[in-house]
């Protein structure tokens, strides 16, 4: 966690937050921490290590992938998009190799492939229509065009 993620979860200053982050160099004593501060910084719960809270960007080449995949099993765009409670145009600019993208989805994306990666979409309602046109797209995505 950043000193500013610290301070917003805190109530506190950032100042005061790296104030009291900032090591002592050698030599010099230890400042005194009012005991509210102090109270503040250790009450600040610790996001959870898989899934952060915080707020950041992150390479999107495993989500690109991730995406990809699902397409080749026949899993549309709209329906990937409903589970993870974004546009399917999200979806598809992620799988279409978006630089970027946040990392609580990147960790939803991954959790999706898990799930889904070995279903049946037939199964699922996804009419068989769907299904085919969504894998013929995904294997032109992946084909090169011949120079």
């Amino acid at each position: 966690m950043s000193a500013q993620d610290i301070a917003d979860r805190a109530g506190l200053s950032v100042t005061l937050v790296r104030r009291v982050l900032r090591t002592p160099t050698h030599g010099s004593t230890v400042r005194d921490i009012a005991r509210t501060t102090a109270d503040a910084i250790l009450g600040v719960p610790l996001p959870h290590r898989r899934n952060p809270g915080a707020p950041g960007l992150t390479d999107s080449a495993e989500a690109s992938r991730l995406l990809a995949d699902l397409a080749r099993a026949g899993w549309p765009a709209t329906t990937l998009a409903q589970r993870l409670n974004v546009n399917p145009r999200t979806v598809a600019e992620v799988r279409d190799k978006r630089p970027r993208l946040h990392l609580d989805l990147a960790l939803r994306i991954r959790r999706l492939h898990r799930d889904m990666i070995g279903l049946d979409p037939a199964g699922y309602g996804i009419h068989p229509t769907d299904i085919a046109r969504t894998r013929a797209a995904a294997t032109r995505r992946t084909v090169t065009p011949a120079a």
